[in-house]
């Protein structure tokens, strides 16, 4: 859909922010109003290709759907915590910067 978006002036070039609402605009018509057309199959194929690669999640739940489930109680927390663990930090009020948080937590 990119071709039907405006990107502005030479020199003058609209922003990723403004370019993406003007794409959602067209992608919205299109969903709402004509659902069968190309450009919005390609779009949904391309983000199902590029974006979120359907086919390597395909073969991964595959290869997880042969797998043994072993389930453990690990004493400290394991590298799979460690964005939870950071997402808990980061809704903590303190005067102390993420960053120095998560380093102490590290140590």
């Amino acid at each position: 859909m990119s071709g039907l978006v405006f990107q502005g002036h030479p020199g003058q070039q609209k922003s990723a922010r403004q370019l993406q609402a003007s794409s959602g605009l067209f992608y919205e018509i299109f969903r709402n109003h004509d659902s069968s057309n190309l450009l919005l199959n390609q779009a949904d194929a391309e983000v199902l290709l590029q974006e979120l690669d359907a086919q390597r999640i395909h073969v991964a739940l595959e290869r997880m759907n042969t797998s043994r489930v072993v389930v453990t109680r690990p004493k400290k927390p394991t590298p799979f915590a460690f964005p939870l663990i950071v997402g808990r930090l980061r809704e903590k009020v303190s005067t102390e910067k993420l960053a120095d948080r998560v380093e102490r937590m590290l140590a």
